[in-house]
């Protein structure tokens, strides 16, 4: 304890960047509050070895919690609306490109299943496809397939 006393700053240095590497690596930026409680106590450290405030103890916690409540304050909009951001892509898959003969009529709104790989896929299409006609996988979403014909 002793130890911990006489190397207070460092201390807290050193427990600040582990916040920050969970925050970042482990949480990916998940849960806000650490972020701000590792930088917090990353700024205690640095004001502290500067001479700002003493090396205790309880001045280091009331700064803590001072610092965190003002990055709060702060950044929480900014931070909110960073993990809020979506990225609208189309999902690629694997499936898309198979080619297969359809064994029965297939026409928009009408329910043609097809079962592959154990699967029991619904088919769509924009078009009416005769049976027997070879198609071809254009996208997938969630149980389903959509296929267009092949000439």
């Amino acid at each position: 304890m002793n130890w911990l006393t006489h190397n207070l700053a460092e201390t807290l240095f050193i427990i600040g960047l582990i916040i920050l590497i969970i925050e970042v690596t482990v949480l990916s930026f998940s849960t806000i509050i650490l972020f701000m409680l590792g930088a917090a106590t990353i700024i205690t450290s640095i004001t502290m070895y500067m001479g700002v405030i003493s090396a205790n103890i309880l001045d280091a916690t009331l700064m803590i919690a001072i610092v965190t409540a003002v990055l709060a304050l702060i950044l929480w909009k900014p931070f909110k609306q960073l993990q809020n951001t979506q990225n609208d892509k189309a999902v690629s898959s694997d499936l898309v490109g198979f080619t297969f003969i359809l064994s029965e009529e297939l026409s928009p709104g009408k329910d043609v299943s097809y079962k592959y790989s154990g699967i029991q896929w619904r088919l769509v299409s924009t078009q009416t496809i005769a049976a027997q006609t070879k198609v071809k996988v254009v996208a997938v979403n969630v149980g389903e397939w959509e296929v267009i014909a092949l000439n």
